[in-house]
């Protein structure tokens, strides 16, 4: 159910959009992060939520049970349009236009083994420096099909510098000629 997974470095036209809701509405970070707490532990609820057969009445009933007061509204919307899903979404694309704003910029590293403390705070100085940020929030993941190097994805560009990626380049300038 998490939408999220689906593509990691892509957001999603509703997470956009229900993000924007969010900043407007000005609902605090613990509140939003006991949210999608909620929301990933509990699949199955998210998913009642979304479901086109319970009726709107008892939805709304589950969330003033279960969820803070300030984000109840946002989820009434959200599982009346059968998206509820995409809150997490949401609340990590808002919680990243806050960071950045602070000269913070967000960035996925997939790796094949996990980098060293020094080789991360070497990438950190590089993306400050070309981001123009103060800091690096990071969001890593092991992904043993780059068989080594990493994958790294901040404000918007990619940067391969795996294995795998070597070799596709490789084959795609083999099968030129």
């Amino acid at each position: 159910m998490k939408r999220a997974d689906r593509n990691r470095d892509c957001r999603s036209m509703t997470a956009i959009r229900y993000a924007s809701v969010l900043a407007e509405l000005d609902i605090p970070q613990d509140i939003l992060d006991r949210t999608a707490e909620i929301l990933e532990q509990s699949p199955d609820l998210a998913e009642a939520l979304e479901s086109p057969v319970i009726q709107k009445a008892a939805k709304h009933r589950v969330i003033d049970r279960i969820f803070p007061a300030g984000v109840r509204s946002l989820l009434k919307v959200a599982a009346d349009d059968g998206k509820i899903g995409y809150v997490p979404e949401s609340i990590d694309v808002y919680r990243e236009r806050m960071e950045r704003k602070a000269g913070i910029v967000t960035a996925s590293l997939a790796y094949a083994e996990p980098p060293a403390g020094a080789r991360l705070a070497k990438m950190e100085q590089v993306i400050c420096r070309k981001c123009k940020a103060s800091g690096v929030r990071w969001k890593m993941r092991e992904d043993k099909s780059l068989i080594g190097g990493f994958l790294l994805h901040v404000d918007g560009r990619e940067y391969d510098y795996s294995v795998q990626g070597r070799l596709k380049r490789l084959e795609q300038k083999l099968t030129r000629r």
